[in-house]
């Protein structure tokens, strides 16, 4: 099977994962051991068993899961930067609460509040979360959706592996 016959099945789970992950409330529920990630894996495998014209081995899925991932933090990122733009004073209000919380406790490190308010005094604290937050979800999107890859070609791949393929249809007489 070569990497044409992947990037359908990819896309498909790829976008079910971005998207769901993306939505306020719904992508809450993927921090419920990345439950997305490995629906949006498992999805891409059921695809690529259902279409592939030979067995696929545990590998290929598990390859196909980090296809998947890649996609699904692409389109994570495509619907979760515009409502970043629309929450970012928000994020900074919420650091600067955080802040002075801190700042009101005795056993906090001098270092640790200089640190922080070098952070919220910048303005760049909320691009740097947005950016630390997808890099973190590229890996655990990867990761995760590996497993589903994996898990879910194991669960639906009833052919033997190194079976030969079955061969074409033939054509139909050259009179009709």
């Amino acid at each position: 099977m070569n990497t044409e016959t992947m990037w359908k099945p990819a896309l498909g789970g790829g976008v079910l994962l971005g998207v769901l992950s993306a939505l306020p409330v719904i992508g809450a529920l993927n921090c419920f051991c990345c439950a997305w990630a490995i629906l949006g894996g498992g999805l891409a495998a059921h695809l690529c068993v259902k279409h592939a014209p030979a067995a696929v081995t545990l590998g290929r899925g598990a390859a196909l899961g980090a296809l998947t991932g890649l996609v699904g933090t692409a389109v994570y990122a495509l619907f979760s930067i515009p409502l970043h733009f629309l929450t970012g004073d928000a994020t900074a209000r919420i650091a600067e609460r955080m802040r002075e919380a801190l700042a009101g406790m005795p056993d906090v490190p001098p270092e640790t509040l200089e640190m922080l308010e070098a952070l919220t005094s910048s303005g760049n604290f909320p691009a740097l979360l947005l950016v630390s937050g997808l890099a973190v979800s590229l890996v655990l999107y990867c990761l995760f959706a590996m497993l589903g890859g994996a898990v879910g070609v194991a669960l639906l791949e009833k052919r033997p592996v190194g079976a030969p393929m079955p061969p074409p249809p033939a054509p139909p007489p050259a009179g009709e």
